[in-house]
């Protein structure tokens, strides 16, 4: 009998939080699967709720408030519940329940509470801001089995910390599908960068003089083979490679290799111009100038004929970092240049903004410009201004001769790109070009 209490004891621990007394992460295992098998027509949700910052907040004003508040949450929030419903703490700042026949509405409602618990966590002194994000999950409709609906509402409340916090997120399988999708080909890249950029290879984009098509030179334009050997298109990729950093070694990849294709085709050309983008995230890596500088006298390359181009230039918040870094490369005498002109705001801030020698207009911008009078007027005036204040334009996106003649004749532009003079090409395809 004494070991039989001892053991019912050691179980109601295992069940019991020691800082709240909730019911623990086991128990909330155990009440979900006995409600999933309750009844063959069972339906409800299953909610996460994490705290956002409350880490930080135990840091700052010590674990023993950190206990009293998760305490205080712990009974507020169980108040706030309707009272068939049990609360459990299943790690050390996540709390979980369980709705049965529970609507969206309804949820929706009940985590408008659990927000306002949270905006009456107090210290002697003051109101702690602390604030939650919500996950839930439907079952039989998202999953019918405890394991994948765990993962489900996990992956739902992680939606609403991407989306910015203190906010509820239901589970969608396309988010969470192309999300996996994403996880899956960060994993084949970073196996790519260590076997040297394997699976990755550099196509070249033709850039002509405006007044007589004669090709002066090509953008280098990152590009991947998936596993099944098909060429990802770099917009599901190339953000992956920026948000993990990635885009580091790869950068300098992408620079040794253009470096190396542009002294070739030096040989045919001697004033062959190559353009590489460069993002913000590369150059806040302090090694990006000296790899630069060290690859390009390795290779005896003139770096005046290369042209680094800021991509995402709508990001930039601090442009005297983005001219301090870009001043060295100046000095070196490469060309620097501001991609995608005309999206995002303010650009024409950005012109007085940011000291570089070529604006790349962006393609929106041309598209209707043989039949809308404000595109017409806009690009002419841009071209006009930059002339004016010693930069030269290069437009992208041109894709027939009406348009390059227009902006050739009446716009004045300094350099095209687009299908009409090129696709990008491989570097095989692009040399048939000085063979002709």
């Amino acid at each position: 009998e004494l070991v039989a209490g001892v053991i019912a004891r050691m179980d109601l621990k295992l069940k019991a939080d020691y800082v709240t007394g909730l019911l623990n992460r086991n128990a909330f295992y155990v009440d979900l699967m006995k409600e999933l098998n309750s009844s063959p027509n069972a339906r409800g949700a299953v909610i996460f709720v994490g705290l956002d910052n409350f880490q930080l907040i135990t840091e700052t004003y010590g674990y023993e408030f950190g206990d009293n508040a998760l305490k205080q949450l712990a009974q507020d929030i169980t108040n706030i519940l309707p009272p068939d419903i049990k609360l459990y703490k299943i790690s050390s700042s996540r709390f979980a329940f369980v709705m049965a026949d529970a609507m969206p509405e309804e949820i929706e409602i009940i985590f408008s509470s659990v927000q306002l618990c949270m905006r009456e966590i107090r210290n002697v002194e003051d109101t702690i801001y602390c604030t939650a994000s919500g996950g839930a999950t439907f079952y039989p409709d998202d999953a019918d089995d405890y394991v994948t609906l765990l993962r489900y509402a996990e992956v739902a409340l992680e939606f609403a910390r991407r989306k910015g916090r203190d906010q509820i997120s239901f589970f969608d399988k396309e988010i969470y599908d192309r999300w996996r999708y994403d996880v899956g080909m960060q994993n084949l890249m970073q196996n790519s960068i260590a076997r040297g950029c394997e699976d990755f290879f550099l196509c070249f984009q033709p850039q002509v003089d405006a007044k007589d098509g004669r090709l002066i030179g090509a953008e280098a334009l990152l590009r991947w083979y998936d596993k099944d050997g098909s060429v990802v298109p770099p917009m599901q990729f190339i953000p992956l490679l920026e948000k993990s950093r990635m885009i580091i070694p790869v950068g300098h990849w992408i620079i040794e290799n253009a470096v190396i294709v542009a002294k070739k085709w030096q040989q045919w050309q001697p004033d062959f111009q190559m353009s590489v983008n460069i993002s913000l995230y590369q150059l806040e890596e302090h090694m990006l100038f000296p790899f630069a500088k060290d690859c390009m006298e390795r290779h005896e390359i003139d770096p005046r004929t290369m042209t680094f181009e800021l991509t995402e230039s709508q990001s930039v918040y601090d442009w005297e970092f983005v001219n301090k870094q870009f001043s060295e490369f100046h000095d070196l005498g490469i060309q620097i240049a501001m991609d995608d002109f005309g999206t995002g705001y303010s650009n024409l801030g950005f012109l007085k903004n940011f000291s570089c020698n070529i604006i790349k207009i962006d393609r929106m911008f041309i598209q209707d410009i043989l039949t809308d009078n404000f595109d017409r007027n806009l690009v002419k005036y841009i071209i006009m201004l930059c002339h004016s204040i010693g930069m030269r334009v290069c437009v992208e996106g041109v894709e027939d001769e009406e348009t390059y003649i227009y902006l050739r004749d009446e716009c004045n532009a300094d350099e095209i790109q687009g299908f009409y003079f090129g696709r990008p090409e491989t570097i095989e395809v692009f040399e048939k070009r000085f063979k002709k």
